[in-house]
């Protein structure tokens, strides 16, 4: 009924990437019905690093409550552990009993289609608001924010303060989840399984293995090369930090503490405890725009010694320090007789009517692809030159 996948690889990794976890499922839609789940992360560079996956019947509290306790099994607890998924409640009782002492946060884009689906009318108005909210760094900036939230609907206001600041808000989470605010690395896998998942089992499972093994492949490379830079992802934002800091204005206070103005704003950086004012340079654990004006005003050259571990050159070799080995050929596989014996029926399968789905439907308010028929006369969009009312029609 159950089935669970974590590659030494992976686990091994794991050790060198920050601690937190996005779960995720998607349903089978071959003859073999069920539902794959996957964990994952962030490396150093800031790409998706697979850790466990499986094959369960359905998402309830028993399957969730499985694939968590062989996850502890095979990776333990860390501190600072954390889990982020979309709010299934299977997955937030798993979480609850299985890790008590993990926090779990909530993916913040299924949180917002929650509450565009239930206050329709709003949703353009709060849109912006309710991200700046969830990515905003200090908790003063987020009541401001949730002030003009109430007033443009007090009932949005009631419905996320019930499902808990702590869950979705950065400057409310208990331990850091780094940059992880949505579940979109565990999307992404389910994306590019998406016509595995209509294979056979084992052979589904091998096109994971080998998708997966590509991905370790290509990042081990990378990490090969990787010597005097961070990872791709941050060492992007220290040179976006390194280009506003320009026209900062720095004061020292002490050898360590020093009052940077930008825009009439003062802000304090403590290189000594690595913080800032602003909440980037402790939150990100690599220098704020702030903190770099200040690193650029003692000619200090070198600003990797102020960024994460998790960042570093090192901690990226470490992730893909051991390569994954490729299955052998079915036919040299060692079966015990025992399986082999075994008489497996075939699954009940119904073909149903129709071409099969195989993107996922989109909701109302997500703009939709593709081209859009533009009228030849006044070339509005939503309209042809048959049809069109701009002009007066020939007699």
């Amino acid at each position: 009924m159950y089935l669970f996948i974590a590659l030494r690889p992976l686990m091994r990794g794991f050790e060198f990437c920050r601690p937190v976890v996005v779960v995720d499922g998607s349903h089978l839609s071959g003859a073999y019905k069920g539902t794959f789940v996957s964990a994952s992360t962030l490396d150093g560079a800031g790409c998706i690093l697979p850790l466990a996956y499986g094959i369960v019947d359905t998402e309830n509290d028993c399957s969730w409550t499985w694939f968590f306790t062989q996850f502890k099994n095979a990776f333990g607890e860390r501190e600072k552990m954390c889990v982020v998924s979309d709010r299934n409640e299977s997955i937030i009782k798993s979480v609850s009993i299985v890790y008590p002492n993990v926090p779990h946060f909530a993916c913040i884009w299924h949180l917002w289609k929650n509450v565009c689906t239930y206050y329709k009318r709003s949703k353009n108005t709060l849109s912006n608001l309710f991200y700046s909210m969830a990515k905003a760094y200090r908790k003063k900036d987020f009541e401001k924010l949730m002030a003009k939230v109430e007033k443009v609907d007090g009932r949005v206001k009631k419905y996320l303060e019930e499902a808990g600041y702590e869950r979705w808000s950065r400057s409310h989470a208990t331990v850091n989840r780094g940059r992880m605010m949505t579940s979109n690395i565990a999307e992404c896998i389910n994306g590019c399984l998406v016509d595995a998942r209509q294979l056979p089992v084992l052979d589904f499972l091998e096109e994971a293995r080998i998708l997966f093994g590509s991905w370790n492949c290509k990042n081990r490379e990378i990490a090969s090369y990787t010597k005097e830079t961070l990872g791709r992802k941050f060492e992007e934002i220290l040179i976006i930090n390194a280009s506003k800091c320009s026209k900062m204005k720095v004061v020292a206070s002490s050898e360590f503490i020093f009052s940077v103005y930008e825009g009439g704003i003062r802000y304090i950086v403590c290189l000594e405890r690595k913080k800032c004012s602003c909440g980037r340079f402790q939150h990100d654990e690599i220098p704020c725009a702030h903190a770099m004006a200040v690193l650029k005003k003692k000619n200090i050259k070198d600003v990797h010694p102020y960024c994460s571990d998790y960042y570093k050159p090192d901690a990226l070799a470490n992730t893909y320090a051991v390569p994954m080995e490729p299955m052998p050929d079915k036919s040299d596989w060692i079966v015990p007789e025992s399986v082999l014996e075994e008489v497996v029926l075939p699954p009940r399968y119904k073909k149903m009517s129709g071409r099969p789905r195989k993107k996922r439907k989109k909701n109302a308010d997500e703009k939709l692809s593709g081209n859009t028929n533009c009228c030849g006369r006044c070339g509005q969009e939503g309209y042809n030159r048959r049809t069109c009312t701009f002009f007066p029609k020939d007699s």
